[in-house]
């Protein structure tokens, strides 16, 4: 069975050092993964996660982070 080459994980260039774990992404061949360093990966289609960025940029998910106290 031939040896495939590790992914290369990319991760996000400044973290919230209060924050437990950190969003990863890597291509896959064909494929974006996405995974939590706490968990799993999961694997996307190029279109799938350049929408999923295009919302993201564009705000549509930032009611999902945490307020300032």
């Amino acid at each position: 069975m031939p040896v495939l080459p590790p992914l290369e994980w990319r991760r996000p260039s400044q973290v919230n050092p209060a924050v437990p774990d950190i969003i990863e992404v890597a291509a896959d061949g064909p494929r974006v993964l996405i995974r939590s360093s706490l968990g799993l990966a999961v694997r996307n289609s190029p279109g799938a996660f350049a929408d999923f960025i295009r919302a993201a940029k564009a705000g549509e998910y930032d009611n999902l982070l945490p307020t300032a106290p």
